[in-house]
């Protein structure tokens, strides 16, 4: 296993937009951390660091995140980016306790080729995030949606989606997760098969 991603972060005083914007304007973003008991901290990390690192976790591997001499394991829970440039605004960090349960949102990802494609359908999904609940331990980076044996009108619903022992996907109605949608040239070969 490699080696978690460690990020410095400072302690700050000043809040409010004013404060916020002389900080990004030295490289730095503003941020909290919160606890899983509900205590935060307010804190700056720089820009670049944290851009760096985040490319690497994302929103769903834990990180350690030094404050004052002390390491937090932590989630990037909440990144808030800006609507014109490229730069983050703001970051909510959460910090986790081995073994105590979460629920964090997941992105899904499709992988292979389905049949359906070939025959001219699309892949469709619907969903580009998963709420799931597990422990820092078992959560997944995404959630992997095989679609190798899609033909057109096929589809994945929530319920086949198994993460194994630690982790589940948290919906109270089962619904498309994804499709292999009829394109327009599946449509057309239908129509020919039936003549």
């Amino acid at each position: 296993m490699s080696e978690k991603a460690t990020i410095k972060a400072e302690l700050r005083t000043e809040t409010g937009k004013s404060a916020n914007r002389k900080l990004r304007s030295k490289g730095l973003v503003p941020a909290v951390f919160y606890t899983q008991k509900g205590e935060n901290m307010i804190l700056t990390v720089n820009e670049n660091e944290f851009a760096k690192m985040f490319r690497q976790t994302g929103t769903t591997r834990v990180f350690s995140l030094e404050v004052d001499g002390k390491a937090y394991d932590t989630l990037a829970w909440k990144v808030q980016k800006d609507p014109v440039r490229p730069r983050v605004n703001h970051i909510d960090f959460l910090g986790v306790t081995p073994g105590s349960a979460i629920k964090l949102d997941v992105p899904v990802v499709t992988t292979g080729r389905a049949p359906g494609v070939k025959l001219g359908g699309r892949i469709a999904v619907y969903r580009s995030k998963l709420t799931v609940a597990c422990t820092a331990e078992t959560l997944p980076a995404s959630i992997s949606v095989d679609v190798s044996s899609l033909n057109v009108g096929d589809t994945v619903f929530v319920n086949e989606i198994d993460l194994g022992e630690g982790a589940s996907v948290v919906f109270d109605n089962n619904f498309a997760l994804v499709r292999c949608a009829a394109g327009r040239g599946a449509a057309k070969d239908e129509e020919e098969d039936k003549e």
